[in-house]
């Protein structure tokens, strides 16, 4: 048996996801390999 459960998010959270899904409409976004190769250069510094 699987049991539901609703989160409550507070403003900031609803903001954060606001902003996130206008990053996705617009393009704003990079790959997670990319991600990976930025990590490791930010790390290797």
């Amino acid at each position: 048996m699987t049991k539901s459960m609703i989160y409550q998010l507070d403003e900031h959270e609803i903001d954060l996801i606001q902003k996130s899904e206008e990053d996705i409409k617009h393009g704003r976004v990079i790959s997670q390999e990319d991600l990976d190769k930025e990590d490791l250069e930010w790390l290797s510094n």
